[in-house]
């Protein structure tokens, strides 16, 4: 049987969802993993990897597009079994779970008032679905990338933000997160005149990025630059950590 002893980082894949605002970088990050890869496309953002090696399939916001990812998800299953791919991207879910509304919506005849979706009912489905699908994509043995978009809750009558959580449906902002290890919030500074994007990896305010792969040592900075390498430079040692002086630290 397996032994933790024989766990190191390189012994296993990188497996990540990846959350931020639209254009903070997430599409980017994802096109920086090692390749062949393979991109399931439900938000047509293909140009964020173009020249890199992925190949990709792309779905309509529809029952077909639903019914198309289905039939598709064995054929990868297979070619990552067969080692055709390193990498698996879903860009992005806050895409896919419109699309599996659609299916959701075929499903159950039963509308709202006003001709829509009721929660109970089809966003129970679209969870159902979905949550199947995504733990398949998860449990492959290769380097795993779920891309999502963040909601920012705000009260409407002071501005405040109530909460900021990935845009899915239901229970999912809860439950896709809880699937992963790797949990990295994207965010941009201001260096020296240029914007610089990072990945955040720990909690900060509202954004509750996470890395189990850091460990008690804190392999990885709070913020690492927005690329694969970078990540793996710091988890395998090749880069270390900066140390705080004492006078940084009291500020």
């Amino acid at each position: 049987m397996p032994n933790a002893k024989d766990v190191t980082v390189t012994s296993e894949h990188l497996k990540v969802f990846s959350v931020g605002l639209a254009g903070s970088g997430k599409s980017i990050f994802a096109a920086s993993f090692p390749t062949t890869g393979f991109v399931f496309d439900f938000a047509n953002g293909i140009q964020s990897y173009r020249g890199k090696d992925f190949d990709y399939e792309q779905f309509d916001v529809s029952v077909k597009g639903w019914n198309d990812f289905e039939k598709l998800l064995p054929t990868i299953d297979k070619s990552v079994r067969n080692n055709k791919y390193k990498t698996v991207v879903v860009d992005d879910l806050t895409a896919m779970t419109d699309v599996c509304m659609d299916k959701a919506l075929q499903l159950d005849p039963k509308r709202s008032a006003s001709q829509g979706p009721l929660w109970n009912v089809h966003y129970q489905l679209v969870r159902n679905l979905m949550e199947g699908k995504l733990r398949k994509l998860i449990d492959l043995p290769a380097n795993i990338i779920f891309i999502g978009h963040l909601e920012v809750e705000k009260d409407q009558e002071t501005g405040a933000i109530i909460e900021v959580k990935p845009m899915l449906t239901g229970q999912l902002p809860v439950k896709i997160p809880s699937y992963f290890d790797e949990v990295y919030y994207h965010t941009t500074k201001r260096e020296g005149g240029e914007t610089k994007w990072y990945l955040q990896t720990v909690p900060i305010g509202w954004n509750h990025g996470r890395s189990r792969l850091s460990g008690k040592e804190g392999l990885l900075p709070d913020l690492v630059e927005n690329d694969y390498n970078e990540v793996m430079a710091y988890l395998t040692g090749r880069k270390k950590k900066p140390v705080k002086t004492l006078k940084e630290k009291e500020k």
